[in-house]
């Protein structure tokens, strides 16, 4: 069995780039410098103004993930401060088509690493710093951080966590 997993996951990890699905990211590329966010956003603005990232993020169930806000949360506030703003406009728009803002995702793990940021941020109690950079302080977001399967082993060799392959490379609901 373990012969058979190290076989699928080294597979995967080197399959030559030819035969991978065009169009897809393999998870590890950041935006490209010509990538930009559909409505400009100051994370060093808006956390002077909540108290934690879940605020805004939540984290549905499974746990895998962090949620963008949603719009309806976002004109909380916006329909009041800077409504007059083409970008708040936007964002109404938005909401008010029931339509998703197209955020452009900056941190993405390949399809075969499993990821709980439940794991990491309820268990661990580990800081979306940790993996993220100083968000508090930026007002673009870019990938800062590597998310490799070096720098994760490090930081589960820095914090005790466990260190199988399995830990990460098990697939999950």
């Amino acid at each position: 069995m373990r012969i058979a997993l190290a076989l699928l996951v080294s597979s995967a990890l080197f399959l030559p780039a030819g035969l991978q699905e065009p169009n897809k990211p393999s998870g590890n590329e950041p935006p490209s410098e010509n990538q930009t966010q559909p409505i400009p956003f100051s994370h060093k603005i808006h956390t002077q103004l909540v108290e934690a990232c879940v605020f805004c993020h939540e984290m549905p169930e499974p746990g895998s993930s962090m949620g963008y806000p949603s719009e309806a949360k976002c004109m909380v506030c916006h329909t009041t401060i800077k409504p007059d703003s083409p970008f708040i406009k936007k964002l109404a728009e938005y909401r008010k088509e029931r339509k998703s803002v197209p955020w452009v995702q900056v941190y993405r793990v390949p399809d075969f690493v499993y990821f709980s940021h439940k794991v990491h941020v309820r268990k661990a109690k580990v800081g979306c710093e940790r993996c993220h950079g100083s968000v508090a302080e930026r007002e673009v977001i870019t990938k800062e951080r590597p998310i490799t399967m070096a720098a994760c082993m490090d930081c589960h060799k820095d914090s005790g966590a466990p260190l199988r392959c399995d830990t990460c490379h098990n697939p999950r609901p």
